[in-house]
């Protein structure tokens, strides 16, 4: 059958569903979305979708009405673009929607309606002249077999972690992803560009080298420090922080011990006099010492409460380890093959290190351990410097997810405050 759109969308009073009977059946949907759901003055080149254009949302809403399959057809590209399939793996969303969805070229399918006295082009135009859709159910004669194998390539990677002892048991964690997205993937920000070399200098090659240059600094130290230090270059942060969420559930040393944790995710790329350090709020003590060490600076720093965002601090926030989180900010290259060496700012990235490896110093040496606090709501919101607002495909829960597999539904680690 063909649906036109695959769309329900009651807010524009369209569905190609309705009243049409998909159940055991394939359907066939074009990409994108009907003309009518563009806002007025937008032009198709520029225009932004809702989210019913997005493959997860046509290919849920095809499972939920009964069809066995989806086959998706690009038709008469918004940009004018060619008929060209959308690389394997380069769009985002799950792995498994719940229904096989494969791709066809427009040819393939034209051929397939002429069988039943249709056009592809022209239903399509139709849809967009009307408004209103042209579903319809292709000649009984016509049947389809669809045989769909995937092979899914699996890799064991690991952290590094190394260990310098203090004269007690506790220790301070140091650490930094040293995982990017290789030729790139669904989390690509430059889809064209899947394939290229995604180089990850900022993302994370800069933290991964202040992790580095902090352990030689303590190797070179001959001083004696209460607390331990633990450097740690974690695996796998880009695919959900497995890394972290795996050493925290089988720690090396008793995370009981662990005093404080100092998480560096691009601290590349300081630019308009600005750095920000998030989890201020989850350690008594930490803005006094933070404000006392950071005053000699050559830029300022912004803080935000919050010891939850998408990096590997949060592993251990959820297991009540103070944290400090150092970035420099999102940029246009971020997860995109122009995230280069010659675009770090090496100066400023070499001070935020001091500061690091000072605030590691002051832990070491401190009588008294931070005590976790549950970090207050940040006054302003929209300060906090990475991703920790909502976003995604659905709505914004506020509910931090536990890392570790879980085989039946969805475990939560923790919840935000004052979140829904």
């Amino acid at each position: 059958v063909f649906a036109g759109y695959g769309i329900t969308a009651s807010e524009f009073s369209y569905d190609d569903y309705f009243h049409f009977d998909v159940k055991d059946k394939i359907v066939v949907l074009l990409r994108y979305e009907p003309e009518s759901f563009r806002e007025e003055g937008q032009e198709p080149q520029r225009r932004q979708y809702t989210h019913h254009a997005n493959l997860i949302s046509k290919a849920i809403n095809a499972r939920n009405r009964g069809a066995k399959a989806v086959i998706l057809v690009n038709g008469e590209r918004p940009d004018g673009g060619d008929d060209r399939l959308i690389k394997f793996g380069s769009t985002s969303g799950p792995d498994d929607a719940g229904i096989l969805m494969v791709q066809a070229k427009n040819s393939v399918v034209e051929r397939w309606l002429r069988r039943s006295g249709k056009s592809l082009r022209l239903l399509q135009r139709d849809i967009k002249l009307s408004g209103d859709p042209q579903s319809f159910a292709l000649s009984e004669s016509f049947k389809l077999t669809l045989s769909v194998d995937i092979e899914r390539k699996q890799a064991q990677v690991r952290n590094v972690v190394g260990y310098l002892p203090g004269t007690t048991d506790e220790y301070v964690v140091v650490g930094a992803h040293y995982d990017h997205l290789g030729l790139g993937d669904e989390s690509s920000l430059a889809p064209d560009k899947v394939g290229q070399v995604h180089h990850g200098a900022d993302d994370n090659a800069s933290g991964t080298a202040g992790m580095l240059e902090i352990a030689r600094r303590f190797v070179e130290d001959d001083g004696e420090y209460h607390r331990g230090l633990l450097l740690m270059a974690f695996a796998g942060e880009e695919i959900g922080l497995l890394g972290s969420a795996h050493w925290v559930e089988n720690p090396t040393k008793p995370i009981e011990n662990a005093a404080a944790m100092l998480n560096m995710d691009m601290i590349g790329r300081i630019n308009k006099g600005k750095a920000y350090v998030g989890g201020v709020g989850t350690g008594e003590g930490f803005d006094h010492m933070l404000s006392g060490l950071s005053k000699d600076l050559p830029f300022k720093i912004e803080t935000s409460n919050s010891g939850y965002s998408a990096s590997d601090h949060t592993s251990f926030t959820a297991k009540r380890v103070p944290v400090l989180f150092f970035f420099s900010g999102l940029h246009g290259d971020y997860h995109k093959p122009s995230d280069t060496w010659d675009k770090i700012n090496a100066d400023d990235a070499v001070a935020l290190v001091d500061l690091v490896g000072d605030i590691a110093g002051a832990l070491r040496e401190s009588e008294d351990r931070p005590q976790f606090t549950k970090a207050e709501p940040d006054p302003h919101s929209g300060a906090a410097p990475s991703g920790s607002g909502g976003g995604g495909y659905g709505p914004y829960f506020g509910s931090i997810p536990d890392f570790a597999e879980v085989p039946n539904g969805v475990r939560f680690a923790d919840i935000r405050p004052d979140s829904p």
